[in-house]
């Protein structure tokens, strides 16, 4: 006859019995002793999977205790409390069922472009660049599409006179390809050699300062391949399109002329409500595009205005970065509304 060889039914049984028994008892001895409550202090509450953890632990502690309804809600609520979890930072719900905590300032990373809307064109993003020394931290959102996120800086970072002797003909093959990025939604696009005389045509060398001489605020070092590029002041085109998606009137549309850009069929339009974003109401700053009233006349917005003036004036420059809308980005809880993910 042949040996079999197993544990039988009723070894395997009692074996699992005297587990569970064991088990409840190394629990109850845990509370008991505050082993748990202590644990949960060298928990990092900025880790939202470690607090659920402990609220999980501290709402079990309680509930083995027998505590049941508000005294069981009152219970938790307070060894939470003691470890610094708390209703102003937490969404905290309690039921003899379990418990739910999330952070209230949390949410999922994801690329900027799908977190914004035009409604939110104006907030502030937390981009930083140091150029020359001097750290420029205030940027807001001026316009994106599925591709891109233009920031603005928020302030003037000086003002200037435009034509200092950058050509057309300077400009790098990525220089110009730069350029097009901030030309969006516009088909009649002005070539910036397109005038009678290229060499005296100052309009276009001055929109060509602009894009040469900014280069250095696409902070690359720290946001990496996510930066595309930046240029030392908003296109017509670009200004056009974020004005007009965030359906302010008049609607502005765009031509082209011998030496640049028409706006609405003229050189200049007058009587616009200043928003504080695309049309200040305490100063001017150049445009990167050139008017067609003249080869020596560039566009700028302010002062309830958009128009053309001679490039000797000196107006601010307020530089604007291109980012891809991928770049990862949270909902900020701070001084700005999107912070991004280094």
């Amino acid at each position: 006859m042949q040996n079999k060889k197993g544990i039988s039914l009723i070894v395997l049984v009692i074996t699992i019995i005297v587990m569970i028994i064991l088990a409840a008892t190394v629990v109850i001895t845990l509370s008991n002793t505050g082993v748990i409550d202590r644990a949960g202090q060298a928990v990092d509450l900025t880790n939202e999977a470690a607090v659920q953890d402990l609220a999980a632990l501290t709402w079990a502690d309680a509930y083995m205790d027998n505590k049941r309804g508000t005294e069981l809600v009152n219970e938790v609520t307070t060894k939470l409390s003691e470890q610094g979890i708390t209703a102003d930072k937490w969404n905290i719900t309690i039921s003899e069922t379990g418990i739910v905590v999330t952070n209230k300032n949390s949410s999922s990373v994801t690329g900027l472009g799908s977190l914004i809307t035009a409604a939110n064109y104006g907030d502030k993003v937390d981009y930083t660049v140091t150029v020359d020394g001097t750290t420029y931290s205030d940027w807001q959102i001026y316009y994106h599409n599925s591709e891109y996120v233009y920031l603005i800086s928020a302030s003037s970072i000086g003002n200037t006179t435009l034509y200092k002797g950058t050509t057309v003909a300077s400009l790098t093959s990525d220089e110009l390809a730069l350029y097009e990025k901030f030309r969006v939604g516009n088909a009649d696009k002005y070539t910036l050699a397109d005038t009678v005389n290229e060499r005296t045509s100052y309009n276009s060398q001055s929109v060509a300062q602009l894009i040469k001489n900014y280069a250095n605020f696409a902070n690359t070092t720290t946001y990496g391949t996510n930066v595309v590029g930046a240029i030392g002041g908003p296109t017509i085109e670009l200004l056009a399109a974020g004005w007009n998606a965030t359906g302010k009137t008049p609607t502005f549309t765009i031509t082209t002329s011998k030496y640049g850009y028409q706006i609405n069929g003229a050189n200049n339009v007058s009587d616009l409500t200043s928003d504080g974003l695309y049309v200040p109401s305490d100063y001017y700053y150049w445009l990167a595009s050139p008017s067609a009233y003249d080869n020596i006349y560039v566009l700028y917005a302010g002062y309830d205005f958009v128009g053309e003036n001679n490039c000797s004036n000196r107006y601010d420059v307020r530089p604007v970065v291109c980012l891809k809308s991928s770049i990862p980005a949270t909902v900020g809880t701070g001084d700005y509304d999107f912070s991004l993910v280094k």
